[in-house]
């Protein structure tokens, strides 16, 4: 994979994560958290969820 692609996976979890936020869904919103931080590294750099509080 290359830096300009993103990974499919990432980008899934990103969308469930913020899907339940909007829906104040705190359990499926941490869910979507650590399995963004047990995605594996690109690049050597691990991927990192999004949001100020993950």
């Amino acid at each position: 994979m290359n830096s300009t692609e993103q990974c499919r996976e990432c980008e899934r979890l990103r969308a469930l994560l913020e899907e339940a936020r909007r829906a104040g869904d705190v359990s499926r919103a941490v869910d979507c958290r650590v399995l963004l931080r047990r995605h594996p590294a690109h690049d050597g750099v691990p991927v990192a969820a999004a949001g100020p509080d993950a």
